[in-house]
């Protein structure tokens, strides 16, 4: 399987210290709103979707590249068979309900979190992206979606955070935000709704990708790297 990066967008939305608090520094924090783009047994799978069409709230001047990134792919939206939300996070559901054919993956946890009347009176995103679907899967557990590719639980960052296996390659979502929490895998993102739970279940996974040597894509790196010891804690090796 060759797993394929799309970035949507380019952008900050906060500081280093704006969003660990434990790092003193004011410097811009510039990221990219990445998605990922699986293959398996003739079937099409999109992990998140980015930030979606302008105009938008988030990340207002930002690029919205999805749909043509999948395009320079060779995918149109009526190929895409499923999509996998990692979690419901602003920047990795914007483009939901643009694939007409797919089917909808989302962790309970999340889905309950998230979607509620007090949740979406706060978050116009998902009541405008996610609320509205109608093919949505809400798994628990480890569970297959696709020949050879599976969904498994990775909560912390979000209630129902997960990741997506394949083959030798996983796709991380917000497990690992920023380098800086491979070097130190306690690092607090204040976006982490459980930051203890995130940390344990981010050194335990990040443990077994680097034992593994998994190529792995996240939400918010660049390229497709592998996670490899380095003093006390990872770093990020990109290939």
């Amino acid at each position: 399987m060759t797993p394929k990066v799309l970035t949507d967008c380019e952008g900050t939305f906060a500081t280093l210290r704006e969003a660990f608090p434990a790092i003193q520094s004011d410097k811009d924090w510039w990221v990219p709103a990445n998605c990922a783009l699986l293959r398996s047994d003739g079937a099409t799978i999109l992990v998140d979707t980015g930030v979606g069409a302008k105009p938008r709230a988030f990340l207002p001047d930002a690029g919205a590249a999805l749909i043509d990134e999948l395009a320079a792919a060779g995918v149109q939206p009526e190929d895409v068979d499923v999509v996998v939300h990692t979690h419901l996070h602003v920047d990795h559901v914007g483009w939901s309900g643009s694939f007409p054919n797919a089917r909808y993956v989302v962790h309970e946890d999340d889905w309950a979190y998230f979607i509620n009347e007090a949740s979406l009176a706060e978050r116009p995103h998902l009541r405008d992206k996610v609320a509205p679907l109608e093919n949505v899967d809400r798994i628990s557990g480890t569970t297959e979606i696709a020949s050879g590719i599976r969904v498994e639980p990775a909560p912390g960052h979000t209630p129902g955070h997960m990741i997506v296996r394949a083959d030798g390659v996983a796709v991380i979502g917000d497990l690992v935000a920023h380098e800086l929490q491979l070097t130190d895998p306690d690092l607090v993102f204040v976006n982490d709704v459980d930051p203890r739970l995130a940390a344990a279940t981010r050194r335990r996974v990040v443990a077994e990708l680097a034992e593994e040597g998994a190529a792995v894509l996240a939400g918010h790196f660049y390229g497709i790297g592998r996670l490899e010891p380095a003093g006390k804690g990872f770093r990020w090796a990109v290939e």
